[in-house]
């Protein structure tokens, strides 16, 4: 009779946990952008890259830009894997950019949202145009607009 009683009481305490939380709440973020600004290498002031398509790498909608100029950009990282790869056009010249991170659950509101944070371990790329990458701020959450990758151009 004990372990049926145990299990009553887990059974409770998850129903009244879940009950707490709000409809509108219990979420999973599927938004999650990595926040990209290019500098230049020469000066290390942000820069411009001119005529750029960007396209992310095993996607049905690839084409992310297709802009005269771009300073910083956004890309959303695929959550259904630990790395997302894009490949950045410039008139002739082509590059990219592979993104390695981690990902777990964390609380996004006091009344039981559920977000997915990321966490960048690392930023590879070819160098064509790119010189180097440097991952200022690693974690990407629910919400959160900061600078995460400065990337540097000739």
């Amino acid at each position: 009779m004990k372990p049926v009683r145990t299990l009553y009481c887990c059974l409770s305490v998850l129903l009244a946990l879940f009950a707490a939380c709000d409809d509108d709440d219990i979420q999973l973020s599927y938004q999650h952008t990595v926040q990209v600004s290019l500098y230049s290498m020469h000066t290390h002031n942000d820069t411009v890259l001119t005529n750029v398509k960007i396209y992310g790498v095993g996607r049905e909608d690839s084409l992310l830009y297709d802009v005269d100029e771009i300073g910083a950009l956004f890309l959303n990282l695929n959550l259904k894997q630990n790395t997302t790869q894009f490949v950045f056009k410039t008139q002739t010249l082509q590059d990219e950019l592979l993104f390695c991170y981690n990902q777990h659950l964390e609380p996004i509101s006091g009344s039981g949202g559920i977000g997915v944070q990321l966490h960048l371990d690392s930023v590879g790329h070819t160098s064509v145009f790119i010189d180097s990458v440097s991952v200022v701020y690693p974690d990407i959450k629910y919400n959160e607009s900061l600078e995460n990758v400065q990337v540097f151009v000739y």
